[in-house]
């Protein structure tokens, strides 16, 4: 018996005979980052960009003085250098580009993180460094950027990369990983919506597309193990109009440093960037 199976045997127990003390206990882990080592490659890439701070206590990347502005949102446990190889083809095309440390990511400060607490930050950022001609979000970055616009932020198109559809699949796949029983689980989305102050039926990202018409990117791999290509999928039976894009095998973290999508990203953008 492995180590994983004895975890979820364990939360299986616990979570019959005290369902809301381990529902408790999985939602802190669950919003609680950890933060991966800054690589060697990561220093060296400070002196590319302007590290600026903005915000309560949040920092940002920022590349060229470009007219035009393109936001790159990073997703859970990543951080703004993580978005780097995107970077580049915008540059070419004349953009400024602005990437963001989440709260509790990178070098950013703050008290909390979740999808509401990255749009927030979005939110932020536009007011700092906008108006946005565009944004790019990876993972829960792309779903936060699609809750970003019910909070006011103005773009012209987006591009969401490997991001889930709605945040119950996620939370549904995450306590089912872990071994909840249903009771435990349904205490843990509960947990999830009072920390965040948002109903999960509100965090359909293809309904908010949607609502706001918005010319939308979708990019996703068939072998992403972490977020099933079927979010992007979920996400254009909502949003019909939106373009998609699906790779064979770049994974969930390869995707956003492959030059191929970085070009299509670029493309799309200097495409659609200007309103109708």
């Amino acid at each position: 018996m492995n180590a994983m199976t004895l975890v979820r045997l364990n939360h299986q127990i616990m979570g019959r005979i005290a369902p809301q003390t381990t529902a408790n206990k999985m939602a802190k882990f669950f919003l609680t980052p950890r933060t991966p080592p800054i690589k060697s490659w990561e220093r060296d890439l400070e002196s590319s960009f302007h590290r600026v701070t903005f915000g309560d206590d949040l920092s940002a990347a920022i590349w060229g003085n470009g007219d035009k502005k393109v936001l790159l949102m990073h997703g859970w446990e990543s951080r703004a250098t993580h978005m780097h190889s995107l970077v580049g083809p915008l540059l070419e095309s004349g953009f400024q580009v602005v990437a963001i440390d989440a709260p509790m990511h990178g070098y950013s400060k703050g008290n909390e993180a979740n999808l509401v607490a990255f749009s927030e930050a979005i939110l932020a950022a536009q007011l700092a460094f906008g108006p946005f001609d565009a944004a790019v979000g990876h993972s829960l970055g792309g779903a936060a950027l699609a809750h970003a616009l019910t909070l006011g932020v103005r773009i012209n198109c987006c591009v969401l990369i490997s991001s889930p559809a709605c945040i119950l699949d996620v939370l549904q796949g995450f306590s089912q990983f872990v071994g909840l029983p249903k009771n435990a689980q349904t205490r843990f989305v509960k947990n999830i919506e009072q920390e965040t102050g948002v109903p999960v039926e509100a965090l359909e990202m293809g309904q908010i597309l949607a609502h706001k018409k918005m010319k939308t990117l979708l990019i996703h791999a068939k072998d992403d193990q972490e977020i099933s290509v079927t979010a992007l999928k979920k996400i254009c039976k909502a949003w019909p109009q939106a373009q998609a894009h699906i790779t064979d095998d770049l994974g969930h973290r390869k995707i956003i440093r492959d030059d191929n999508i970085a070009e299509r990203v670029q493309q799309f953008v200097q495409r659609h960037y200007l309103p109708n």
